[in-house]
């Protein structure tokens, strides 16, 4: 979703007086700061939560910024998805337990009639990929960014999924009246084996 680095609040679909909100708000997005900051202080902020489940007890971790996109890999195409997350008052979600949005599957359907169209009618022989390719042109730059989204988190899942991760934490007092006494402590490195992950993902 779409942040003001100025005072990291999320950015909220309005619609009003052009002459007001010129400057306001990134050209061909509705999206504005609540507090009236410009669009040129706000930035699409990456947040990424995992459940780590080793059949003993459960574990919530979550990351953000730079450290989310670190999970992610290099195969995603960021640029898109930040692109499109200007264009949704909620941001580009991913949740494994839910199927694709349905206006997803509607910009698909549209689009691949239309690509069908216009790929049969320019061609008497073409192959599924050259309609795959007409079919994410035609979407529009939300639909793109939640399909890559979508496509890249699940394409994670079936294969990292059961994967080995070295987990590092550290522990910190409950609340300032809490003493150590003096105690230090250290990074702590935990080795979790054949972990299962169910990971939701947010832009």
């Amino acid at each position: 979703r779409v942040e003001c680095q100025q005072c990291f609040q999320t950015l909220v679909e309005k619609r009003g007086d052009p002459e007001l909100i010129t400057g306001k708000r990134a050209e061909g997005s509705t999206l504005l700061c609540p507090s009236g900051c410009s669009h040129f202080h706000a930035a699409v902020k990456w947040e990424c939560s995992v459940i780590a489940d080793d059949g003993t007890g459960q574990a919530k971790l979550y990351a953000e910024r730079e450290a989310a996109l670190l999970l992610l890999g290099t195969d995603l195409n960021v640029a898109t998805v930040e692109k499109g997350a200007w264009y949704c008052k909620e941001g580009v979600f991913f949740q494994p337990s839910l199927p694709p949005s349905s206006s997803l599957a509607q910009s698909i359907r549209t689009a691949a009639a239309k690509a069908r169209k216009h790929v049969s009618s320019s061609k008497k022989n073409y192959n599924a990929n050259e309609e795959l390719s007409a079919t994410y042109s035609l979407l529009s730059d939300n639909a793109k960014a939640e399909y890559l989204l979508q496509q890249h988190c699940r394409h994670w899942s079936q294969h990292y999924g059961q994967r080995r991760l070295d987990l590092f934490c550290r522990c910190k007092p409950l609340s300032e009246e809490l003493s150590l006494n003096g105690t230090e402590v250290n990074v702590a490195k935990a080795m979790i084996a054949q972990v299962g992950l169910e990971f939701g993902m947010t832009a």
